[in-house]
């Protein structure tokens, strides 16, 4: 796709904010890459444009509460970072966070989350410019011109009670020893919003 203009560019990036695009923002065109540790010949490597893949996006898109038992290699954590980079391109005034058991494991996917941000078009990074996080609190992935942000949290629910949580999402929960208090925490956002 050649750059379009920024009056384009911002209808599209409208159309894809609508739960039934989402899935096509993410796969439909080979924007939303990752880092494939199994393959070392790419720098980059788009998501697996596969039917498996369409119908797991559509059900972030459209269910409330997604609950997935996954297994290794499906790409599923990839996707769903993918899915939470989209929601914060796209939409206004979202605080999405992202825990996992340790920090350094939350650490991690805000990485990927901001590989793949900075793997988009340049018309997106253009339209939807993020910024370092502050200082104190570096793990953030920030769209500021949206309001929005990824927030990667380790363990627990100190941190989330005292914020009005959009989207959550807690990675391999069975791992998380205080994953109760968690949920527990979010769970006030999560009904209420």
């Amino acid at each position: 796709m050649s750059q379009p203009t920024r009056q384009d560019a911002e209808r599209l990036l409208a159309k894809y904010a609508k739960p039934e695009h989402i899935p096509e923002f993410i796969l439909g065109h080979g924007w939303f890459k990752s880092k494939d540790e199994h393959d070392l010949t790419v720098d980059a490597k788009p998501l697996p444009d596969k039917e498996y893949c369409w119908a797991y996006l559509q059900k972030l898109c459209t269910e409330r509460y997604v609950i997935v038992a996954k297994s290794r290699q499906l790409v599923v954590t990839w996707l769903t970072l993918a899915y939470l980079v989209a929601r914060v391109v796209l939409h206004k005034n979202l605080l999405v966070v992202y825990q996992t058991k340790r920090e350094p494991d939350a650490h991690e996917m805000l990485v990927r989350c901001k590989f793949m941000y900075d793997n988009l078009p340049v018309w997106v990074k253009r339209l939807r410019p993020r910024i370092p996080a502050p200082a104190d609190i570096k793990e953030k992935l920030v769209i500021p011109s949206m309001g929005s942000f990824i927030w990667g949290l380790p363990q627990g629910g100190d941190i989330i009670r005292s914020n009005t949580v959009s989207i959550y999402y807690g990675d391999e929960m069975d791992f998380q020893p205080e994953a109760r208090k968690a949920i527990r925490a979010v769970m006030p956002s999560i009904i209420g919003g």
